[in-house]
């Protein structure tokens, strides 16, 4: 086996334990301890990094949505250069689900972009395909303390095998901690060994399984291949339990809107990623296809359109993007709405978006931050070309009308709406079709999870009816799900003219209800992906 090199700024004498491949066979990877359970731990993954047997790593990893499992950034730099978001450069093959590598379930993905913690060993990797069926471990809630008994797992190195096809766990002491890092011992010849990178340091305790950190770096004490003469089985984590380290793991990756891109009467899922890129699946009309691992996909994998928009995600401090049809050729356009308050447009040319025209300026206080009012982009009027809808922190929501080349004169449409901004503890206003005469109307979502809708009258939206109930968790805040509205792919297969509930659940997947024109209606089997 080729030495593994230490990273630069680590403590003399701890290496990385990303396992590097050379001309033997590559091993699998393991915790040095006992076999874990079938059924247990089944979110730690295995990761296989390089594109040929020569180059090839091995790690491992935690699931921490279906979407997305955390590591170590060591697994992907080698350790010896700072790893930077964005596409893989190498090949990297997941395999989670299955704590037997040489047995069936769960399911095996790839990496499709990565997404690094600054100044620390971890990073969040995203997968191809998600992982509904396999139960993501819960972040702990408080962080690990000394003389602390935690227990780790993982498929690095035993003392007597390069190629252990089971998940191993072991028992690990915490000596300290600090912000970023955990300090721990092996109890009973436990030990952190090679292809263990990114693995799950683990607290178990009154039934539930919390992640409280992810293995970087050991001494390797009892691994097979490490000196005879290290007994050493200290080992250093990285602290994901602190608030910092949290927030970072929950914030959300990537945003959905949904729009048609390609002017086929569906509205099609328009992807957005935390490192700028935007893709977009298009919706599939007719039968489903199949997925072995559990729901069908109503949109096709998605393909780039465009990037370099890490500036336009919406938090604060930064700018947003909108998706709707302005020049009425049945195609979403980009629009962009910069942190100066510029509004521009750039028109859909059927792989992606063309060069950017500006259209306004002046809305730096309606970005949707926090004490700021926000902008919508639909069709009030029935020209089929989105108009500017304006919701003021006064709670007013005015229409200013498409022109071409810009919005005209603002004409207020309704008032009292100051609570529905979808800052945290409030309620959000959605604007879609729901009855087919192509013109938006009003739908509330309040903070008590009803859902109502106020017809389109021309000059304003019209009286109260409520649909739904029971989406208090889905406005959007921290840890919640989302709705949107959207003629998406019904029951019946085709676009009918109406807005569908669309709901995206905090744990990634995305469902369909269809509109029956005086409430939403499940349908039954339709989980997207």
């Amino acid at each position: 086996m080729p030495a593994i090199r230490p990273r630069v700024a680590v403590a003399a004498g701890l290496t990385t334990l990303a396992l590097a491949g050379g001309a033997i066979a590559i091993p699998a990877s393991a915790i040095n301890g006992p076999n874990a359970p079938s059924t247990t731990y089944t979110f730690t993954a295995k990761l296989e990094i390089g594109n040929s047997e020569a180059t090839k790593r091995n790690c491992s990893g935690a699931l921490v949505n279906p979407r997305w499992v955390l590591t170590a950034s060591s697994c992907f730099t080698r350790g010896l250069t700072e790893l930077e978001a964005g596409p893989v450069s190498e090949k990297t093959v997941v395999t989670v689900g299955r704590n037997n590598l040489t047995g069936s379930g769960g399911i095996v993905t790839q990496v499709t972009e990565v997404v690094p913690y600054v100044g620390r060993d971890l990073v969040m990797a995203r997968l191809k395909t998600p992982t509904f069926g396999i139960d993501p471990v819960t972040l702990a809630t408080t962080p690990a303390a000394a003389g602390e008994t935690l227990k780790s797992a993982g498929f690095g190195q035993t003392t007597a095998d390069w190629v252990p096809f089971n998940l191993h766990t072991g028992n690990f002491t915490v000596n300290s901690v600090t912000t970023p890092n955990v300090a721990i011992s092996g109890q009973s010849g436990a030990a952190v060994c090679d292809g263990d990178a990114g693995g799950p340091l683990l607290r178990e305790k009154d039934g539930r399984i919390d992640l409280v950190g992810i293995n970087s770096r050991s001494w390797k004490g009892g691994c097979l291949g490490a000196p005879a003469t290290e007994t050493r089985t200290d080992a250093q984590s990285v602290n994901v339990s602190d608030a910092s380290g949290q927030k970072w793991i929950k914030s959300e990756r990537e945003f959905v809107q949904m729009a048609d891109a390609n002017g086929d009467g569906l509205d099609d899922m328009i992807i957005q990623n935390m490192n700028g890129d935007i893709s977009v699946r298009i919706a599939i009309e007719g039968p489903m296809l199949t997925n072995p691992y559990g729901p069908t996909y109503r949109f096709i994998e998605g393909s780039a359109w465009s990037g370099g928009w890490a500036n336009f995600t919406g938090q604060e401090g930064k700018g947003r993007l909108y998706f709707a049809d302005v020049n009425a050729d049945s195609k979403a356009d980009l629009i962009v709405h910069g942190v100066d308050g510029s509004v521009s447009v750039r028109p859909n040319l059927g792989d992606g978006w063309g060069s950017s025209v500006d259209w306004s300026s002046g809305w730096a206080n309606f970005l949707g931050h926090e004490g700021q009012g926000r902008l919508y982009f639909k069709d009030v009027n029935a020209d089929k070309k989105a108009d500017l809808i304006v919701h003021g922190v006064d709670g007013s929501v005015s229409v200013r009308p498409n022109l071409g080349t810009g919005w005209g004169s603002s004409v207020t449409w309704s008032n009292g709406w100051a609570n529905f901004l979808g800052h945290e503890g409030q309620g959000r206003l959605y604007f879609a079709d729901m009855n087919a005469d192509k013109k938006a109307d009003l739908i509330v979502h309040a903070v008590d999870g009803s859902v109502s809708v106020r017809p389109n009258l021309g000059t304003g939206w019209g009286s109260s009816v409520t649909w739904s109930n029971g989406w208090a968790n889905f406005l959007g805040h921290e840890g919640q799900g989302h709705l949107y509205f959207s003629d998406a792919v019904n029951g019946s297969g085709g676009a009918d003219g109406k807005a569908d509930l669309v709901v995206h659940s905090a744990d990634g997947k995305l469902a369909l209800r269809e509109n029956t024109g005086a409430a939403f209606v499940s349908v039954v089997g339709d989980d997207w992906v």
